[in-house]
């Protein structure tokens, strides 16, 4: 470190020191004594000044019962206390008169004599009394911060410092206080270590007061020195997992310049590895010689084999069941099988998964699937054999890529037909798509301000594997705005079919709407284009949007809502009829995520739901 960086330490040491020598004698109170603590009034300031010279003087630890020419002692002390008080916040003109008042210079009345003891007196209310101080100030005008003058000594350094200073804690106009010039060079030096300036140091640091004028200049040249950089990277590497296969999780590069910022997105990208149960990236800063840190890093496996069973309700698909197996590293490759199920009144699955992590092993990788799928609505039952593939990745920075492949045999039956019976269709799908999707929220479980976007596009082609043609695009957002305590929900989801006509589409593929995350006051499913004889049949395009208000009612963790939806799936956009509905709800904001109770009125359909779901808002 500098000399110039020893010496300040050396200052604020020696000031530490002067502050508790100057601070010897006192205490809180009398407490030992059984006695009150004595009155300290102070008079002519306001409440920030009044707080920082309680904060400085304290209470002199002297008996209740201590004669007046002790008391007299403690004044020129109590003084400079207090002038340091307001200095401290700019008051450099102050003047300030001490009064001390010993217990035996009090009126007693004749009913409180014979009363009084070796310590102080009582009073009717037996309250032991005590001596008073009295500090009367008069603060004068206050100093203000003048100019600010930080240069970079080393300019090719200074586009590394333009962020905190352009951003910084004090300016000109503002009123003096020590403290914050004081954060400012923190400020300052803290940037310095963080981006690997160990031997930084500022060779100029003044405060310069113009008493005349009342203002402050600060006047800071700083000295970034030379940059250190990463060293060696040293990997604890579990015998389960390859070294090859590790590595690929390593974003720091020997050479590259420190930041702890890389140290903190190392961390980070290892844990949302799901393989490690503990990491720690540790730089080793007692070996940094030629100006290179080296950095350690720990990893400690999670289990291998994991079951977990799980119970939920929504009205969508009423009580669900879900029970899931995951092997999480098969081979010191890292490839993962994973086997899901999940049973409700309305909806069955089960599917098992490989996963094969490629070069970005937490964003990048190659899942190949199979499942079953069995769908219960008051219009429709489907029931899907679908297998595929799918390569994840993350593109444009945040954004997650699906490319994806299902080859999907289905089989179907629309229940509300003009005969009663059931009309069966199967299908043989190919269907080729991405999607994309990106998240952006303050909190995972409650946020106040966050959004979620998702878009889609899809299709299959006759003769490919398929025996139907068409093309899908869709998209939806959801925001959520606070304004204070409370919060605006907004969502909308708007989706198109390039299809011949709409009977040769698979039902898996066409759009129906209504339920919990849709429109409420309806049915899951319940919603759709209709045939000639008004039985739901599901739509080629689809329009829906809602807008919500929530509000504590009762702390933090119960809120109500009133929300207001709207949409329809429909044949084509000559036939579009929106339905809407309205509603009130609860929430209580669980460890997992707000449990939601609302209840919805279908205006268009003069009928009332009550919808309960659970999970984050985004």
């Amino acid at each position: 470190m500098s000399r110039n960086t020893g010496f300040t330490r050396q200052l604020l040491v020696l000031t530490a020191m002067l502050v508790a020598f100057c601070s010897t004698g006192y205490a809180q109170d009398d407490a030992a004594d059984g006695v009150n603590s004595p009155e300290i009034r102070i008079s002519g300031a306001d409440g920030e000044l009044t707080a920082n010279i309680r904060a400085h003087v304290g209470t002199p630890e002297l008996s209740c019962s201590v004669s007046q020419r002790r008391l007299d002692r403690q004044r020129p002390q109590v003084r400079r206390n207090t002038q340091r008080a307001a200095q401290a916040i700019g008051y450099y003109q102050a003047t300030v008169d001490i009064t001390f008042t010993a217990l035996s210079a009090m009126t007693v009345q004749p009913e409180e004599a014979g009363q009084a003891s070796s310590t102080g007196n009582t009073d009717d209310n037996n309250e032991i009394r005590c001596w008073e101080l009295d500090i009367d100030i008069s603060p004068g005008q206050r100093v203000l911060f003048g100019d600010i003058n930080i240069s970079i000594a080393d300019q090719s350094r200074a586009a590394l410092f333009a962020p905190v200073l352009s951003t910084l804690p004090v300016q000109r106009g503002n009123p003096l206080r020590h403290s914050e010039y004081e954060s400012l060079k923190s400020l300052i030096s803290g940037h310095a270590i963080e981006n690997g300036f160990f031997a930084s140091r500022f060779t100029q640091s003044e405060l310069a007061i113009d008493l005349q004028r009342q203002r402050a200049d600060i006047n800071l040249i700083f000295e970034p020195g030379e940059r250190y950089s990463f060293g060696d990277i040293s990997i604890t590497t579990p015998d389960a997992l390859s070294e090859s296969f590790v590595q690929r999780f390593i974003t720091l590069r020997p050479n590259s310049p420190y930041h702890s910022e890389d140290l903190v997105e190392q961390r980070q990208h290892l844990n949302s590895s799901q393989y490690f149960s503990r990491v720690a990236v540790t730089p080793d800063l007692d070996q940094t010689g030629d100006r290179v840190i080296p950095v350690n890093i720990g990893l400690t496996l999670r289990p291998r084999r994991v079951y977990t069973v799980g119970a939920g309700v929504n009205t969508d698909s009423g009580p669900r069941l879900t029970g899931n197996y995951e092997d999480r590293y098969i081979n010191r490759r890292g490839h993962r099988f994973l086997a899901e199920t999940s049973l409700s009144t309305l909806q069955q699955d089960a599917s098992v998964s490989y996963v094969i992590p490629l070069q970005d092993p937490v964003n990048d990788s190659l899942r190949f699937s199979a499942g079953f799928q069995r769908e219960e609505a008051d219009t429709y039952i489907t029931n899907t054999y679908r297998t595929g593939v799918t390569h994840r990745s993350l593109v444009a920075g945040s954004w997650v890529q699906n490319l994806y492949v299902n080859y999907e045999r289905e089989k179907s039956e629309l229940i509300e037909t003009e005969t009663g019976d059931p009309e069966l269709q199967r299908n043989n799908t190919t269907i080729f798509g991405a999607n994309w999707t990106r998240t952006k929220s303050d909190d995972p479980i409650f946020p106040r301000n966050g959004w979620r976007l998702f878009g889609q596009v899809q299709g299959s082609y006759d003769g490919l594997l398929s025996n139907t043609t068409f093309t899908q695009v869709e998209g939806n957002v959801k925001w959520i705005h606070s304004l204070g305590p409370t919060r605006i929900i907004a969502r909308a989801e708007a989706a198109t079919t390039i299809a011949d006509t709409l009977l040769e589409l698979p039902v898996s593929v066409r759009y129906f709407t209504g339920g919990d995350t849709s429109i409420r006051g309806y049915q899951f499913g319940e919603l759709g284009a209709m045939n000639e004889e008004g039985e739901v049949i599901g739509g080629k395009h689809l329009l829906v949007g809602s807008l919500e208000y929530d509000f504590p009612v009762m702390g933090e963790d119960w809120r109500g809502a009133v929300f207001f939806d709207t949409g329809n799936s429909f044949r084509d956009f000559d036939t579009m009829t929106l339905k809407r509905s309205a509603g009130i709800g609860f929430r209580w904001i669980s460890p997992i995520g707000p449990i939601r109770l609302d209840l919805a009125h279908a205006i268009s359909d003069d009928a009332f739901r009550l919808h309960i779901t659970m999970g984050p808002d985004l």
